[in-house]
């Protein structure tokens, strides 16, 4: 009787704990949501603009070139050229992917004041974050 329950167990419901796509999809919106909070956040420490690129399963965070303060406050994406390193890392690019996750595809800039260039609500596969203008605050809106 032990054998057949735990047959039972092992085909129905252990597979369930092991859906591999739903911790990359979580862990993948973790990453994607930090990035944004960081952007806001390099935006106001530089006091120049901070863009973060979405767009096929990946983000990636850029500025304006270092000794042109010119453009710090500009929104063309031809000024955006610089990668910004991750924080407490020895030289690593501001960079995530994640194959098989459905993202949104978007363009956005932090100003130094911490404001978004606009509102809009970012999909990670079936996770959902807002980023309100005004503020710049960036939430998870999934529930």
């Amino acid at each position: 009787m032990t054998l057949v329950i735990m047959s039972v167990l092992s085909l129905n419901v252990i597979p369930r704990f092991f859906q591999l796509n739903e911790y990359q999809e979580k862990a993948f919106f973790d990453d994607t949501l930090g990035a944004l909070r960081y952007a806001q956040k390099l935006a106001i420490a530089t006091g120049c603009n901070v863009q973060v690129n979405i767009a096929n399963n990946q983000y990636a965070l850029y500025r304006p070139e270092a000794d042109d303060r010119s453009q710090c406050r500009s929104t063309d994406s031809t000024h955006f050229t610089q990668i910004v390193l991750h924080p407490g890392s020895s030289g690593q690019s501001y960079v995530g992917s994640q194959a098989g996750i459905s993202v949104t595809d978007t363009v956005l800039y932090f100003d130094a004041l911490g404001r978004a260039s606009n509102s809009l609500e970012i999909k990670v596969g079936q996770k959902k974050m807002t980023v309100v203008s005004d503020t710049g605050f960036v939430y998870d809106s999934s529930s």
